[in-house]
């Protein structure tokens, strides 16, 4: 190892592209996305993946009742694992 420091080179990619990025000011931020301006522009373009056609209704029903039945189990062994802490110190106090 020696203590001479390397060369930098540069080898040309980009890690991440911070061109559209701006410096806020520090007192009085600028919030763009609160002007009517920008609210307009933005309403052109539809982000909301809701409504995204790309599945059919039978698809779309079985990927909510999919979630639900998740979501639902996941509940489930939460109020489980709740009603057995309980239990065990009612029967813990006798």
């Amino acid at each position: 190892m020696s203590n001479k420091p390397r060369e930098y080179e540069d080898d040309g990619r980009t890690v991440a592209d911070m061109s559209g990025i701006e410096r806020q000011p520090m007192f009085l931020p600028k919030f763009k996305h609160l002007k009517k301006e920008a609210q307009n522009e933005n309403a052109n373009q539809s982000d909301k993946p809701w409504e995204d056609n790309s599945f059919s209704k039978k698809e779309r029903k079985s990927f909510i009742f999919g979630a639900l039945g998740a979501g639902l189990l996941i509940g489930a062994v939460f109020a489980l694992a709740f009603a057995l802490i309980i239990l065990l110190f009612m029967f813990a106090g006798k």
